[in-house]
């Protein structure tokens, strides 16, 4: 029965490598473009007269590698620990909402580690079915 199905079983266990390899690098490529950054609600003029309060404006969280591809959401000037400031009001506004780098590296491996099992599985089934021809 398994001598039946060794061309099949290769030629899945071949896609699932193909898959696997495809995946890697799509998380790779996709990931490269993400860069340590703040959200910030930034402070209008008024606010800043009347208060005071220097800075780019209210920091929302703490910085994280962020996929953001809108140059126009950069605002000028850094954290002291090398972020860059993003106008999370502007990202609102234009409907764009950053993907955390950590999300794509959690689905890569997810992905990863499915097609790596898939690759197991029918790489040892026709491996069994080889061996038994």
């Amino acid at each position: 029965m398994l001598a039946r199905l060794r061309r099949p079983l290769g030629i899945l266990a071949l896609l699932c490598l193909l898959a696997l390899l495809v995946t890697l690098l799509t998380g790779w490529w996709y990931g490269r473009g993400a860069q340590l950054v703040q959200l910030v609600t930034p402070t209008s003029a008024a606010a800043t007269s009347l208060f005071g309060e220097s800075g780019p404006g209210t920091l929302i969280g703490s910085p994280q590698q962020m996929i953001i591809r809108d140059p126009e959401a950069f605002l000028d000037g850094r954290t002291a620990g090398g972020a860059r400031y993003v106008n999370d009001t502007y990202l609102k506004a234009q409907n764009i909402y950053p993907l955390q780098l950590k999300t794509v590296r959690f689905v890569q491996l997810a992905v990863a580690a499915g097609f790596a099992a898939a690759l197991l599985l029918f790489g040892g089934l026709w491996f069994l079915a080889r061996r038994r021809t």
